[in-house]
């Protein structure tokens, strides 16, 4: 791979980024023909560059709601993940969804309450310019927590650092362009990005025959059985956040070390925000889990 082909890209998402807000993304739909058109850039190699950039966390790369329909193509989005571009991002998407909000609904709020009123509906104006203008403005916040978090692994120094040896190692292995681009497309259209080996797949298909939603065997009884953090991976899997939630709050899961691993599993979910397709469709669930765990830690 040529590294002047990804700088290209890069630097062209990055100028996408500085723009107004509804094109201020470029997407998966035609961002592959204005590459095609300026650089020369063929989708195939675009889809290579694109998972570079991503590994190297240069980019976020996360799924446009465009549509309610499940069925419907897959949109992605691209965006620089740098604190000033996501702080930016958030600022323009939030005035456009206040403006948006207030010549609907003739009522001035802030973006952040919108965002509380309209999370009860969402699942109804997926698809909706509203919808998709606030679903944009809900990643960007996550990202932006993500980057705070995260400082040293979103670098300019670990970026570059990490971008150099992912180049470097494609090159060494020297396999066929077509094999590395069905690679990327089938890990990162896995659900949740989770390595299961086999004893961990027959002890899944086990554990489900005591589902305790069913009220075979006891919570209490399975943690003992599997451990909580096989217990936690089955079910943020399935994402069922909300079950977590439940035996939270009942106090089966209350120790501080227990907390903090469920929390630190989550953020782990979290970072395939932009991957995982399904993965979106929970992030109400997904936000209402988190708070808990904050509101239990502290307790």
């Amino acid at each position: 791979m040529d590294r002047k082909l990804v700088d290209e890209v890069f630097k062209a998402i990055v100028r996408i980024n500085l723009g107004e807000a509804k094109d201020a993304i470029p997407d998966s739909v035609l961002f592959p023909h204005l590459m095609l058109s300026q650089h020369g850039i063929e989708k195939a190699t675009l889809v290579e560059i694109i998972s570079i950039l991503n590994e190297a966390h240069k980019i976020f790369v996360f799924e446009i709601q465009h549509s309610a329909n499940p069925k419907a193509e897959r949109i992605e989005g691209y965006i620089d993940a740098d604190i000033t571009t996501i702080h930016r991002l958030i600022l323009t998407y939030g005035e456009t969804l206040a403006n948006y909000y207030e010549d609907r609904y003739h009522k001035k709020i802030s973006p952040q309450t919108i965002i509380k009123e309209l999370m009860a509906s969402m699942g109804l104006i997926l698809g909706s310019e509203i919808g998709t203008i606030a679903n944009k403005f809900i990643m960007f916040n996550e990202y932006e927590k993500l980057l705070q978090k995260q400082y040293d692994e979103y670098s300019e120094e670990w970026k570059e650092r990490k971008l150099t040896e992912i180049i470097e190692q494609r090159k060494a292995r020297n396999l066929p362009f077509e094999n590395e681009v069905l690679n990327y497309i089938e890990t990162t259209d896995s659900a949740a990005e989770f390595e299961y080996e086999q004893t961990q797949t027959e002890n899944i298909q086990e554990y489900e025959e005591y589902d305790p939603k069913k009220g075979n065997i006891p919570v209490e009884k399975l943690l003992n059985i599997y451990g909580i953090e096989f217990f936690i991976k089955v079910y943020f899997k399935k994402y069922d956040f909300a079950f977590i939630e439940k035996i939270i709050k009942a106090k089966i899961i209350n120790k501080k070390d227990e907390l903090k691993l469920v929390k630190k599993m989550l953020e782990a979910i979290k970072i395939n925000i932009g991957f995982d397709k399904n993965l979106s469709n929970h992030i109400i669930e997904l936000h209402r889990l988190e708070r808990v765990i904050d509101q239990y830690l502290v307790m």
